[in-house]
């Protein structure tokens, strides 16, 4: 009687910390391309020292990051205040910031592999958790 009443409530809060999981670093990640994008465009010499770029400058880098940004800011409320369209648009956001930060690898190592890996994990929730969320 008792393992009944525990079976229909067993799997009503299963996912929604990934959600939320997936929320913090949409925010979190579209803060820190917004600084990092305004020191790109103002040519900050903290940034990447003498690096040489493949494609294109770091100007234009850094006018990429704030375009992610303003996607991961809007879609990272999108997910707090249940929008429908928060999977596909943050699984959008976080693929797009991931790819950003590909070329960002020689330069800083560390931080662009802690970045990418925060993408991957959130892409994960939002995957795994995000269409069943929005159905109930």
């Amino acid at each position: 009687m008792g393992y009944a009443r525990y079976e229909a409530f067993r799997d009503d809060g299963r996912g929604y910390g990934w959600i939320t999981f997936a929320g913090v670093p949409l925010l979190l990640l579209g803060a820190l391309n917004c600084i990092e994008g305004i020191a790109a465009i103002g040519k900050s010499h903290f940034l990447f020292g003498d690096a040489r770029y493949i494609i294109s400058s770091l100007d234009t880098w850094g006018r990429v990051a704030l375009c992610i940004t303003v996607i991961q800011l809007v879609v990272g409320v999108g997910v707090f205040v249940v929008n429908p369209f928060r999977a596909l648009g943050g699984v959008l956001a976080l693929g797009l910031n991931a790819i950003a930060h590909l070329p960002v690898m020689p330069a800083y190592p560390c931080w662009s592999l802690c970045i990418f890996a925060l993408d991957i994990l959130a892409i994960y929730g939002l995957i795994a958790y995000g269409k069943r969320i929005a159905a109930s």
